[in-house]
């Protein structure tokens, strides 16, 4: 293999192969980056220099240039060429403040590389320079200086705002006319000159000025420095101070929120607790009578409530309610206006399984009917039976709702075939009252009958929609055979019960909706209804 004049492989020689030299590339860094002389008072002589450093960042010798043209203001470069991480320095000056006047301009800063073997590169920078001179002769006075406009109440009119309107008197204590330029520092003022247009005062002239606190502002406490200035550099501060209160409600309850603790399934009466109702307006309320279906309210102490007025009323846990919680709010309404009451129970499921002598081990739906027993929902029917096969009818439903609802007490006629001081008279009249159930077109519920399994859904359905529960799923009922055969005012009802898995289809795939539920298929029922919908 032939080698070269340095002994080595020619194609790898360090030597006849040297590295390609890079292409240079200015790289300076400014600092800082402007020049500010502020506001120099006429005649100073302190203050009149400021400068800027240049830094070379590249790896090549790099010449620096500077031009432009400044007002009131002269610049000097230190040195011209940079080496590697050097730095030089930019003097400006200002050239006299012998007048009243602006300093400013731009200088550009330019950089070169020019290197025999790598090549050359050159960039520019701008940097800006500004100030004032300003006559310490200009002079503002203010009157008053501060003022503490006190306190409004969130959500104020503009009338109101207006009823606190200040008139400051700027005045030009200077030797020469000023010309009135920008208020500044007034976030939470409206500030506005009684003289429009062009405002320029003479010495010892003035102008007023109206300053209000400003609409829509929060509840808190507000300080602005409000800052009059001229054109000329004179300035004068004003100090306003300003509260907004939270406003209050026109009707508040005391107190306003109830913690009623915990309790165990089958728990004695809660004791009372009572709300007090305030007016807090200037006008009298008449005042509408709270309800709740799972809390027992007593009447309101009275109903006209003058203002500035209070009411009560005792409120407590209905007795027998199921095991959930019991968390949520009552309103109070008057005139319009309401207030939430804030209230939270618990009661506990009791952990004793019940046991019933017909209910054998290993049944399918056990478990069903521990849930239904445990919660109170349904009962045994007696000698420790439960009797699972049995029809269950409408009169029993209407109860396990109620139950399930708290047992409300609703006043009402009912219908003429329940019996007074019968189990279900009371459910049956809430049932009623509510919605639930229309009876039938003879005026009559017949509660002894086996309820059918549309009905079933029907009064569930009506239940959910009268606790704000979710009913929007719906299942097509054309799946099944006797689809067609569901009653009209049962379809969207039974399609809803469906489509949440409450009343599914019998084991010959059909629907079967006049057809019965026993007192096992019930509780299954009731619960999923519990688990996936009334949860």
């Amino acid at each position: 293999m032939a080698k070269c004049e340095h002994g080595n492989d020619p194609k790898t020689c360090p030597k006849c192969n040297p590295p390609a030299t890079p292409t240079p590339k200015v790289n300076i860094s400014i600092s800082p980056s402007s020049i500010d002389f502020g506001s120099l008072t006429k005649g100073t002589t302190s203050g009149l220099t400021k400068s800027f450093t240049i830094t070379n960042n590249s790896d090549y010798t790099t010449r620096i240039g500077v031009s432009g043209s400044l007002t009131n203001a002269t610049y000097s470069l230190s040195s011209s060429d940079l080496s590697k991480g050097s730095s030089c320095t930019v003097t400006v000056m200002v050239t006299s403040t012998s007048s009243t006047g602006s300093i400013g301009g731009k200088l550009t800063v330019s950089a070169a590389i020019n290197d025999a073997q790598a090549g050359s590169d050159s960039s520019s920078t701008s940097v800006s320079v500004s100030g004032k001179i300003v006559d310490e002769k200009y002079t503002l006075s203010l009157s008053p200086t501060s003022k503490d406009f006190g306190k409004l109440v969130e959500g104020y009119e503009e009338k109101t705002a207006k009823e606190k309107e200040l008139t400051v008197t700027v005045t030009n204590k200077s030797d020469n006319t000023v010309r009135m330029g920008d208020v500044k520092g007034n976030d939470h003022f409206t500030v506005t000159a009684t003289q429009s247009g062009t405002i320029s005062l003479k010495y010892n002239e003035d102008v007023t000025y109206k300053i209000v606190p400003k609409q829509d502002l929060k509840a808190g406490s507000y300080t602005d420095k409000i800052v009059f200035q001229t054109r000329e550099g004179a300035t004068a501060e004003f100090k306003a101070t300003l509260v907004v209160e939270k406003k209050e409600a026109a009707l508040t309850l005391s107190p306003s929120t109830l913690e009623f603790g915990t309790a165990q399934q089958g728990y004695t009466p809660v004791n009372y607790q009572t709300v007090t109702i305030k007016n807090n307006t200037d006008y009298p309320m008449t005042l509408e009578q709270p309800s709740s279906y799972n809390y027992e309210i007593g009447l309101l102490s009275n109903k006209s409530l003058p203002a500035g007025g209070t009411a009560t009323f005792t409120i407590r846990p209905m007795t027998g309610l199921m095991a959930n919680s019991y968390n949520g709010k009552i309103t109070v309404r008057a005139n319009g206006y309401s207030a939430d009451l804030s209230v939270n129970f618990t009661v506990t499921a009791n952990l004793m399984l019940l046991t019933f002598l017909d209910v054998p081990n290993g049944y399918s739906l056990a478990a069903d009917i521990a849930y239904v027993t445990q919660r109170g929902l349904m009962n045994g029917t007696g000698n420790g039976n439960f009797t699972p096969y049995g029809p269950t009818t409408r009169g029993q439903i209407v109860t396990i709702l109620h139950r399930l609802a708290g047992q409300p007490v609703v006043v009402g006629t009912g219908f003429t075939d329940v019996a007074a001081g019968s189990y279900c008279e009371n459910a049956v009249k809430w049932a009623a009252a509510i919605g639930i159930t229309k009876g039938y077109e003879d005026g009559t519920f017949k509660p002894g009958d086996p309820i059918t399994r549309e009905q079933m859904a029907t009064f569930l359905f009506r239940y959910a929609s009268t606790r704000n529960l979710t009913t929007a799923l719906r299942a097509d009922l054309n799946k099944f055979p006797d689809g067609d055969s569901v009653s009209a005012y049962a379809r969207d009802a039974l399609a809803w019960a469906n489509g949440a898995g409450l009343v599914n289809g019998t084991g010959e795939g059909t629907l079967n909706p006049s057809g019965g539920a026993t007192r096992a298929q019930a509780a299954a029922i009731l619960h999923r209804f519990c688990e996936n919908v009334a949860r």
